[in-house]
């Protein structure tokens, strides 16, 4: 089941993992998510955040040696602002605003606005402007099916800037409504319906998805094994690991068989990857064992 999951993660990856969603995760005020974001905090995330930073909120018109003190001045305003938000303090120290930030119905943007908009130069406009955009096309989808129920029948010919007020008064209205019904039914204990396993084709004990992934494992797969150190193996590595080149490096090596040529040319079965943290050189080894050797015995 793991192993499903991470497959199905690895490939949607690159669509998921952009500048918007790296820095909208570590600027969220969110407090479970605040806490994972600094253990899990990268040179990844801040090289999102410079680039986030040059292409909208740096001035456009400035350029050469200005416009590279501009950008300096911003991205070290921005880490020091940063670091305030982080710790809770400067600006950030009020406990009104992090009781707020627990609300699970307080939207990250409109946090921003209320509280570090005015009082930051950098972290309040950049947190504004990535956690407010729609990362997919859901939104607009919903939009424009709005917009064709408003425009419908007689009203086809009506005007963009009446149809505008008449949408955003009629999606409102929907999105209340919704709330409604989803505090009526959790409530009730009932968020789930059997419409919606109906909906999305699957039956309540997830049948489907159970026997999809039982079928792939059984399913002879052909394996390309590139014996040579890949580009993306060389990523470097925090001092808590990287769960993600740790699973690509387990779907690459498990299973392969080699001879040790330091023990006999016996042969040694790949199991898992086993992190070595070593200031300045945290590195992935291969954990092999002999045959017979039980690698589900504790240390």
């Amino acid at each position: 089941m793991t192993d499903g999951v991470m497959r199905f993660w690895l490939k949607r990856r690159p669509k998921l993992i952009h500048d918007y969603s790296l820095v909208g995760y570590i600027l969220s005020p969110n407090s479970t998510i605040m806490s994972h974001a600094i253990d899990n905090k990268s040179i990844m995330h801040d090289q999102a955040a410079e680039r986030l930073i040059t292409k909208l909120i740096l001035n456009p018109t400035l350029v050469g040696s200005k416009r590279d003190n501009e950008r300096a001045k911003l991205i070290d305003t921005f880490m020091e602002e940063y670091g305030d938000f982080t710790n809770k303090r400067g600006m950030f120290a009020r406990d009104n605003i992090w009781i707020m930030a627990k609300d699970e119905l307080t939207k990250a943007y409109r946090w921003h606005y209320k509280y570090s908009l005015t009082t930051t130069k950098v972290l309040g406009k950049l947190a504004c402007l990535v956690l407010s955009k729609i990362l997919g096309i859901g939104t607009a989808e919903r939009n424009w099916k709005q917009v064709k129920a408003v425009k419908s029948g007689q009203r086809v010919n009506t005007g963009m800037d009446k149809t505008k007020k008449q949408v955003l008064i009629y999606a409102q209205y929907q999105q209340t409504r919704a709330q409604a019904r989803m505090i009526k039914l959790a409530a009730a204990g009932k968020l789930w319906e059997d419409e919606d396993f109906a909906s999305m084709k699957m039956d309540p004990f997830c049948k489907e998805i159970k026997e999809s992934l039982e079928a792939e494992q059984t399913e002879k797969e052909v394996r390309i094994l590139r014996l040579w150190q890949e580009r993306w193996e060389l990523e470097k590595i925090g001092p808590n690991g990287n769960l993600i080149l740790e699973a690509r490096l387990t779907k690459k090596y498990k299973g392969l068989k080699f001879f040790d040529i330091d023990e006999n040319n016996t042969v040694m079965t790949v199991h898992k990857m086993i992190f070595q943290k070593k200031r300045g050189n945290n590195l992935y080894h291969v954990f092999a064992t002999s045959n017979g050797f039980n690698d589900l015995l504790p240390n």
